[in-house]
């Protein structure tokens, strides 16, 4: 069952939420401010004075980076606090809905969104809480299904229009909770499935990442930015790319601001602002 999904509008403050399941993001579209006085004057003349000024800059920022940070956000709304990979992964569970306890909502969105944050935090040493076999078969895993779930969430974002990191955090939890829990269920099972059955060779003669192991066709290395996974000497996954690829999101923002003063012949003197800004953004690879 897809989770439902609510738009709330208040006020020039949106918040998108997939339900109180998946938690919500608040954020601002457009924000415009005025203020005005008017004061009984005695004047002579009619004087007008008017002046304007805009701004524009763009930014750029790294799709699979704020994915994480979108997840690592849920995450704590939802009252589970980092370090995320040790819940993760010591986890014997064989289905992400048996990562959590039974009290926790929605669990296989919950988990998808561990093993998202927990692909991006830093690593410094092979871990003590499970043995090394059994800790590469579930990281091939739970990286290989990381990627599959970011590579999906950013195909979808590449179509609609982002106002603001705030704005593509909430899009990017309403992506995730537009995909069936039993689609979620079936990618992981298949990660993991692909992971048992390969050939595991661990890398003990030492290396620049503190971790490092081949699975398959694949490196996997862990160190202070997280997991990333290399075929044929590409970067598949980590370092900002998903698939292969690097994906920025490219957000331009532009600011305006107005002052107009009019004096009224023998009447009154009156003032007014105001001040305009509006954020677009696009994706691009």
């Amino acid at each position: 069952m897809n989770l439902k999904l609510i738009p709330l509008c208040i006020a020039a403050v949106f918040t998108l939420s997939a339900c109180d399941k998946l938690g919500s993001f608040g954020f601002s579209l457009d924000k415009t401010e005025s203020t005005g006085s008017d004061q009984s004057k005695s004047i002579s003349k009619d004087r007008s004075i008017g002046v304007s000024d805009s701004n524009q800059f763009s930014v750029k920022m790294p799709a699979a980076a704020l994915i994480s940070e979108a997840m690592h956000d849920f995450l704590v709304q939802q009252q589970i606090k980092p370090p995320f990979r040790k819940l993760f992964i010591s986890s014997a569970s064989q289905t992400l809905e048996g990562k959590l306890p039974a009290s926790v909502a929605n669990r296989a969105y919950v988990a998808t969104a561990l093993a998202i944050a927990a692909s991006f935090e830093p690593q410094v040493a092979w871990p003590s809480y499970t043995d090394d076999r059994t800790y590469m078969i579930r990281t091939a895993a739970m990286t290989d299904y990381v990627n599959q779930i970011g590579t999906e969430i950013v195909s979808k974002l590449s179509s609609q229009s982002l106002q603001n990191p705030g704005h593509a955090k909430a899009k990017i939890i309403l992506e995730l909770g537009k995909i069936e829990a039993a689609a979620l269920e079936s990618i992981y099972a298949q990660a993991l499935l692909t992971a048992k059955s390969s050939q595991i060779t661990q890398n003990l003669a030492g290396s620049s990442a503190p971790v490092e192991f081949k699975i398959g066709d694949s490196v996997i290395t862990a160190g202070q930015n997280g997991f990333s996974i290399s075929k044929n000497g590409l970067t598949w996954f980590g370092g900002g790319a998903l698939s292969g690829k690097s994906y920025d999101i490219s957000m331009s923002s532009s600011l305006s601001t107005s002052l107009n003063q009019r004096l009224d012949l023998n009447s009154k003197e009156s003032s007014s602002s105001s001040e305009s800004a509006k954020i677009s953004a696009d994706i691009k690879h």
